[in-house]
């Protein structure tokens, strides 16, 4: 599998980089923090995995049926990419895609769906997909400055994606911060001073009236998934304003040192 990803604008090096499972995942969970780190002059990427063109051999039934959710043809990465880079412009941030297939389009070398409905979503990373780790890390290394600060997602909910980004960040082997995956972290009522174990601290990044804003224009612009989550995007920012008045929206965690 080829890695042909890009940059939307050109940056000398990135201070942070957040790790984003698929087009949106960064945005929605941390926007806020995004925006504050890039208003105080940090170089700020967000590197989204799962933006590859969907592979030859058709849509499964349940890819099909989120594609009519969506409202997009077999134009999806492409709408999904442009959703992208407008939220970045909200947030101030550059950004590169990576040319791996979501889930939903996968297949493993048996030739079988790696997603068939709803319930495949939440397992465990599958044997025939744990080469990816290592691929994942090869690219993201590739990229890397030394000075750099990785945030990668917690995989709270068990997303096989968002397992495959933290698990690939891990095999770097660097120092990480991690974010807690929205909006997952509230429907699994995640609660960090437990589930997390020992040896993790937690930072607080308090996210401003106007970071909040930010958030909320940026989560706007992915309109292909709004109605995943939410009935308008009146209900959208009442969400978004609630969760940064969470202890998740505006909190990293690292291992102790």
């Amino acid at each position: 599998m080829e890695n042909s990803s890009y940059y939307q604008q050109d940056r000398t090096h990135a201070d942070w980089i957040f790790l984003s499972p698929h087009p949106d995942d960064a945005a929605l969970s941390c926007g806020g923090l995004i925006w504050e780190l890039a208003r105080s002059g940090a170089r700020v990427e967000i590197w989204t995995l799962c933006a590859g063109e969907i592979p030859p051999g058709g849509l499964t039934p349940f890819a099909k049926t989120l594609h009519a959710r969506w409202g997009t043809g077999l134009a999806t990465i492409q709408d999904r990419r442009r959703e992208d880079q407008a939220a970045w412009r909200e947030l101030g941030a550059a950004g590169r895609f990576f040319d791996l297939p979501d889930c939903v389009y996968r297949r493993l070398p048996s030739g079988d769906p790696v997603v068939s409905g709803e319930d495949d979503l939440w397992r465990e990373i599958q044997p025939g997909e744990q080469a990816l780790v290592k691929q994942i890390s090869v690219w993201w290394r590739a990229g890397l400055r030394p000075s750099v600060q990785l945030v990668a997602p917690l995989a709270l909910g068990g997303h096989v994606d968002h397992r495959l980004a933290r698990a690939a960040a891990e095999e770097l082997s660097l120092p990480l911060l991690y974010y807690a995956d929205y909006p997952y972290a509230l429907r699994t009522a995640f609660n960090p001073d437990t589930e997390l174990g020992t040896g993790w601290v937690s930072e607080a990044h308090p996210v401003s009236a106007a970071g909040v804003e930010a958030w909320q224009r940026a989560v706007a612009q992915y309109t292909s998934q709004i109605s995943t989550f939410w009935q308008s995007l009146d209900e959208m920012r009442a969400a978004m304003a609630d969760y940064a008045a969470s202890r998740y929206g505006t909190m990293m965690w690292k291992h102790a040192a």
